[in-house]
């Protein structure tokens, strides 16, 4: 079998043609599947990318690892935001999107038949660049009684010489759980008795509520020995979405392992677009993350409400722009959306999606008008 034949359908592309075939039909779909902000980019941002799209140098091929002012604005933005100390010309790196470099990060580290631990639920990404790289996705189920962290004994047997990485992703998609500095320091402590690199998917880290600010990998670990390595997102953070622009920050050798993949692979993000990026997370960085952040929590307070009415449970996350919440009467979660899409017109996200251990749950996204929340809302009420 093929690598790609491995490849199981992406969720996404499956809730989309979904929802599209409901709204032939001339369905009113209200869609709260797919986690893509429906604000747009902060104004100061799209200014500054007017401004850096008219350089003549940005119109050449950029820097592979991004270049020194952006790689000097995220060390700078990391120990001013999370205390985290990092050099900016051998442990960050500028990606295209934080999913371009967790796709590519397994190619750096796996050898054939090598094995990556990846959560279960979690993003499928995980998984899928680590068939691509001709390696093997090993699950760690996270469950509701330990609040979506790890069993970190559980996890110990599924160590095997081949074992070479394992994924951490919190905030959590798709559950919204989050983990403290204790936990941050158990997986640190995990990864390095057993000799293995570990990676943080930290697309969701700015993505909190409640007044408790998650903390980043970098601050707990020593990012120039401990074989760790973070991937920061600008599209959750600032509505980006579509600009494609991220980075990695961490064990200089990890990074340097992963600049090589993509030296052989792209051709970096676009200069204009770094530019952008250096003034994202420059002074005005909280002031610009506030505005941004400013809907989610009264979206999700109507949707925890509605559940609440209909006798749903929702795991009580503060983090993440997600509900996830348990398909009532215990039945299966595809089948759920399903009817939830043909009786309601509201798209959901099964819990299966997101691997064998999301089964018997949903997500259902923030990232829909104010109004159309509320729409959907008031139609969720009656399941």
């Amino acid at each position: 079998m093929t690598r790609i034949a491995k490849l199981p359908p992406y969720l996404f592309a499956e809730i989309d043609a979904a929802r599209r075939q409901a709204e032939a039909a001339g369905r009113d779909v209200v869609d709260l599947g797919v986690g893509d902000p429906d604000r747009p980019t902060p104004e100061p941002l799209v200014a500054a990318m007017a401004a850096a799209i008219r350089r003549p140098e940005h119109h050449r091929y950029p820097s592979y690892a991004g270049s020194p002012w952006l790689r000097a604005a995220v060390s700078d933005w990391l120990r001013r935001r999370h205390g985290a100390s990092v050099d900016p010309d051998r442990q960050v790196i500028a990606l295209i999107g934080s999913k371009e470099g967790l796709g590519h990060l397994p190619l750096a580290l796996l050898e054939e038949g090598d094995e990556v631990l990846v959560p279960d639920p979690g993003y499928p990404v995980y998984a899928q660049s680590t068939l691509l790289a001709g390696g093997r996705p090993v699950p760690y189920a996270l469950a509701r009684e330990r609040d979506f962290l790890p069993d970190w004994d559980r996890l110990g047997e599924l160590v095997t010489p081949r074992t070479r990485l394992l994924v951490l992703n919190y905030p959590h998609n798709p559950t919204g759980a989050a983990a403290g500095a204790a936990e941050l320091r158990r997986a640190l402590d995990f990864a390095a008795r057993h000799g293995i690199a570990l990676a943080q998917d930290a697309a969701y880290l700015e993505v909190a509520f409640g007044g408790a600010r998650p903390p980043s990998l970098l601050a707990i670990a020593d990012p120039a020995r401990d074989r760790v390595i973070e991937l920061h997102s600008l599209s959750k953070t600032f509505n980006m979405t579509g600009w494609r622009i991220g980075f990695a920050a961490g064990h200089p050798d990890l990074i340097r392992d992963l600049g090589r993949v993509k030296s052989s692979l792209d051709s970096g993000a676009f200069g204009a677009i770094q530019e952008v990026a250096v003034v994202a997370l420059g002074e005005r960085f909280e002031e610009l993350l506030a505005g941004v952040l400013a809907p989610y929590a009264a979206r999700r307070t109507a949707l925890t409400d509605a559940f609440a009415a209909a006798g749903v449970e929702v795991f009580p996350a503060q983090a993440t722009f997600y509900v996830w919440a348990r398909v009532p009467g215990g039945g299966g979660s595809l089948a759920f959306c399903r009817r939830v899409l043909e009786e309601l017109g509201v798209v959901l996200a099964p819990g299966v999606g997101f691997g064998a251990a999301g089964e018997g749950w949903f997500r259902a996204s923030l990232t829909a008008p104010d109004e159309r929340v509320a729409e959907a809302a008031r139609r969720l009420r009656r399941l």
